[in-house]
C-alpha cells in the first residue's frame, strides 16, 4: 500500500509545473489540464458521435490524440524543441496525407486558385505545424490559451463550419470546464498535452472552415471570399504573437525556440497587467478584429482588408515597444 502511495506521488510530481527560469507563474501548478480536456471530447465522441470515427475524419481524430501523447510525453520529461517539432512535423504530414486534409484552394477577390497536390500538402503541413505551436507559445498566462481557443471554436460554430457539431460542442465545453481551473490564478495548466491537442484541432478546424463547400451557403457570411479573414481574425493574437517574438528573436540574432520573455503577454505583465486584465484585453482585441472582418472586408475588399489586419497588428506592436521602452526609461531614472 506504501509502495503504491509512494508510486503515484512520484507520478503526479512529473505533471507539476514548477517555479522559476523564464517561467511567469509564482508557484507550482499542476499540468495535467490536457488529460481532462481529451477525455471530456473524445469520450462524448465515442459515445454519441461513432460516425465521425468511421469517416474521412479519423486520421484528424488519430492526429489529435497523436499531439496529445506527444504532448504527454514531453510533459513527464521534455524531449528538446527540434524532436518534439519533427515528431509533430511527421504527425502532421501523416494527417494531411492519408486524411487528405489539406488546403486545396484559394478564393481571392473572386478569383478560384487549385494548388497543385503536391503544393497543397506542403502549404498545408506549414500552416498545421505553424497554428499548433502559435497556440502553445500563448500558453504563458492563467486562462489565455483557454480563452482564445473558445473564442475560436465558438466562432467556428458560428460562422456554421461544416464538421461534427457534436464535436465542436464537446470541445467548447471542455474548455468552458476547464476555464473555471485555469482563470488567475490558476489551479491546473493544460501542459503541453493540452496546448498541442487544441491547437492541432483549431488548425484542422480552420482548413475544414476554409474548405467548405462552395455549394452550400452560410447565411451568416456574404461570400466565400470572407472566409479568410474571418479565420484570420479568430486566430488573431497567437498569430500575431508567434510573427512578432519570431521577428524580434531574428533581429537580435537569438535562438528561435528558446524560451524567452518576450511574447507580448510577457511585456504585459511587466508593465503592470494583471493575468486576467491581458485576457480580457486580448479577448477585446480579438472580436474587434472579427467584427472587421465581418463588416468592413465587404466594404473593402479581401487583400486590402489582409493589409488592414497586418497594420492593425503592427500598431500593437509599435505602441507596446513605446510603453516598455517608456517603463524601462523610468524605471532606470527611478534607480539612478
Amino acid at each position: 500500500m506504501v509502495g503504491r502511495l509512494l508510486c503515484t506521488q512520484k507520478l503526479a510530481g512529473y505533471f507539476i509545473d514548477d517555479v522559476g527560469g523564464k517561467k511567469l507563474h509564482q508557484r507550482a501548478v499542476p499540468a495535467s489540464g490536457g488529460i481532462a480536456l481529451i477525455i471530456g471530447v473524445v469520450l462524448p465522441i465515442v459515445l454519441f458521435d461513432q460516425i465521425i470515427i468511421n469517416s474521412a475524419y479519423f486520421y484528424f481524430i488519430m492526429g489529435a490524440i497523436g499531439m496529445f501523447v506527444l504532448g504527454l510525453v514531453d510533459d513527464l520529461k521534455p524531449l528538446g524543441w527540434l524532436l518534439k517539432l519533427l515528431f509533430e512535423i511527421a504527425i502532421i504530414t501523416a494527417v494531411v496525407v492519408l486524411g487528405d486534409l489539406r488546403l486545396e484552394s484559394v478564393l481571392l477577390e473572386h478569383s478560384f486558385f487549385r494548388l497543385p497536390f503536391a503544393l497543397s500538402v506542403l502549404i498545408s503541413v506549414v500552416m498545421i505545424t505553424f497554428l499548433t505551436n502559435a497556440f502553445n507559445f500563448i500558453d504563458g498566462v492563467d486562462g489565455l490559451a483557454t480563452a482564445v481557443a473558445l473564442i475560436f471554436i465558438l466562432g467556428l460554430l458560428y460562422f456554421q463550419t461544416l464538421f461534427s457539431g457534436v464535436f465542436l460542442m464537446c470541445l467548447a465545453a471542455a474548455l468552458f470546464g476547464f476555464r473555471q481551473l485555469n482563470r488567475e490564478p490558476a489551479a491546473l495548466f493544460m501542459g503541453d498535452s493540452g496546448s498541442l491537442f487544441i491547437g492541432f484541432c483549431c488548425a484542422c478546424l480552420g482548413i475544414f472552415f476554409l474548405e467548405a463547400d462552395l455549394n452550400i451557403n452560410n447565411t451568416q457570411l456574404d461570400s466565400f471570399q470572407q472566409r479568410l479573414p474571418v479565420l484570420l481574425a479568430l486566430f488573431w493574437f497567437p498569430i500575431a504573437d508567434t510573427i512578432r517574438v519570431l521577428i524580434l528573436r531574428l533581429s537580435r540574432k537569438q535562438a528561435l525556440f528558446k524560451r524567452d520573455k518576450l511574447h507580448s503577454y510577457s511585456s504585459l505583465l511587466r508593465l503592470g497587467y494583471s493575468h486576467s486584465r491581458i485576457v480580457t484585453l486580448v479577448v477585446i482585441l480579438t472580436l474587434l478584429n472579427v467584427f472587421g472582418a465581418w463588416y468592413l472586408e465587404p466594404l473593402l475588399g479581401v487583400l486590402l482588408f489582409l493589409v488592414v489586419q497586418v497594420a492593425f497588428s503592427m500598431v500593437l506592436h509599435f505602441y507596446l515597444n513605446s510603453l516598455i521602452k517608456n517603463f524601462t526609461n523610468l524605471k532606470e531614472n527611478s534607480n539612478g
